[in-house]
């Protein structure tokens, strides 16, 4: 019975936190375990992708910071060899947008992206969860940086500073999207940045 409560708690407090952000995706299955044995699990693994970005996961050089939801990586003197990356499931204020303002906190949230990326010295490593390409033919990805006080996950940061709205009706892990849905939901909490109001 115990076992049974706690996986009915588990569910609970995961469809809670998503419906906090206000973004749940209704077509997004979560994972439970079949038996009583067993709490409710949401799935460690990334999803598989059904669009193929053209570079592989690994470590990068970034050209320059477009905005800050966006890099551009690569070879800095090959601009065939440099590729835009949009952080899935992570969206800032707009800076660049043509036709478009700039947008509340669109420049702290760049300035940041910029800041942690000069940390690690300019480079950055991408992992993909998901879709790997968006329909402007973005690569979609985790951005990870190596700081002097260890790797930092980006997406999550810009969301957990108030700096980024999560994004979570797009496909990506259960796991990422309940981390980014806790990020929003703290950074509302404590009136981070563009929660301010």
């Amino acid at each position: 019975m115990e076992r049974l409560l706690l996986r009915c708690y588990s569910v609970l407090m995961t469809l809670v936190v998503l419906c906090l952000v206000g973004h749940i995706n209704h077509s997004t299955q979560y994972q439970v375990a079949e038996t009583s044995e067993q709490p409710a699990v949401i799935s460690d693994e990334p999803l598989p992708s059904k669009s193929k970005s053209p570079i592989e996961e690994g470590l990068f050089d970034v050209v320059r910071v477009v905005d800050g939801d966006t890099l551009i990586v690569g070879d800095k003197m090959d601009k065939q060899k440099q590729y835009r990356i949009r952080l899935i499931g992570t969206d800032t204020p707009e800076t660049v947008k043509s036709g478009t303002p700039i947008e509340a906190y669109g420049q702290t949230a760049s300035a940041l992206t910029k800041r942690m990326i000069a940390e690690a010295n300019d480079r950055v490593r991408i992992i993909f969860d998901g879709e790997q390409l968006d329909r402007y033919k973005r690569t979609l990805a985790m951005v990870y940086v190596q700081t002097p006080d260890g790797e930092v996950w980006l997406n999550e940061l810009l969301i957990h500073e108030g700096l980024a709205h999560a994004r979570l009706e797009y496909r990506y892990s259960q796991k990422a999207k309940l981390a980014f849905a806790i990020a929003e939901v703290e950074a509302r909490q404590y009136k981070r940045n563009m929660w301010k109001e």
